[in-house]
């Protein structure tokens, strides 16, 4: 997340921070703030007519994210924060430039990685388009030693059996997606896997029950920690009270609810419509 400067005396304390994924990834990253700066306001949108986003070309991502900005441009945030890898490690700039509201993305924490591996082999996990652009070939190159390994896992029918809330109710089928996706990695020698979409946050505990020689590394820890410091470098960081959220979808509404109150997250949903 680069850091930009902020006029605070232009910002109430008071305004929201506006997350966005295509769904269910966001509130991994919201999980995270209502525990560390739980004073802020959030609006969560779940954008769920547009999943998944890791299987969009960089123009449809494109068309998404300024749809997207410009909806939660509305609610004047203090803060636009894409809770999706695969925008942003693609076209974070793009993005930026849509808006005068500071935007800010999550990063893939290939540095952290390479400090943890002890046997040089490092298991990327995220979706189609994230492992196959060149914006992670790039970031590899730049903060992966050339003596470490990398090997590329494609995390999509995980990231669907997510979003559609299977992992909640069948551990079986679950442990067998996860099973076929990392196909051959008992192989290998990676003790570092690195978890490159917002959504692989809710199988974490899986993947250390199924893997428990293997460190995972979560995206959203590091996202949470920017997020916080962001805040509080350009004084806008809320101090009083009790951070209030509200609830966004521009999908079933119903169907979405439920998923989110057994995920811990009660209150009333708000379908968007143009």
């Amino acid at each position: 997340m680069g850091f930009q400067s902020v006029t605070s005396n232009l910002i109430t304390h008071d305004k929201s921070v506006a997350v966005f994924d295509s769904g269910l990834g966001s509130l991994s990253v919201i999980r995270g703030i209502r525990s560390q700066i739980s004073k802020e306001n959030i609006i969560y949108f779940a954008d769920k007519k547009n999943f998944p986003y890791g299987e969009k070309s960089v123009d449809e991502l494109e068309q998404i994210m300024g749809e997207t900005v410009k909806i939660l441009s509305n609610f004047s945030p203090k803060i636009i924060v894409v809770a999706s890898i695969t925008p942003s490690i693609q076209i974070l700039s793009k993005i930026k430039s849509m808006s005068s509201i500071p935007i800010l993305g999550v990063t893939i924490p290939l540095k952290e990685a390479s400090k943890i591996t002890k046997k040089k082999h490092i298991g990327i996990l995220g979706t189609k388009s994230t492992i196959k652009s060149r914006h992670l070939e790039e970031q590899i190159k730049s903060e992966i030693p050339q003596n470490i390994f990398v090997t590329r896992f494609d995390a999509s029918q995980i990231i669907e059996i997510i979003e559609k809330g299977i992992f909640l109710k069948n551990d079986e089928s679950t442990f067998d997606t996860i099973s076929k996706t990392l196909e051959g990695l008992e192989d290998t020698n990676v003790d570092v896997l690195v978890l490159s979409s917002t959504h692989l946050s809710f199988i974490k505990s899986h993947l250390t029950t199924k893997y428990p020689s293997i460190r995972i590394i979560d995206p959203t820890t590091n996202a949470v920690k920017e997020i916080k410091q962001f805040l509080k470098i350009n004084n806008m960081l809320r101090k009083n009270g009790q951070g209030r959220i509200r609830i966004i979808v521009n999908g079933d509404k119903n169907e979405f609810q439920s998923l989110i109150k057994v995920m811990g997250l009660s209150g009333p949903v708000e379908t968007f419509e143009k």
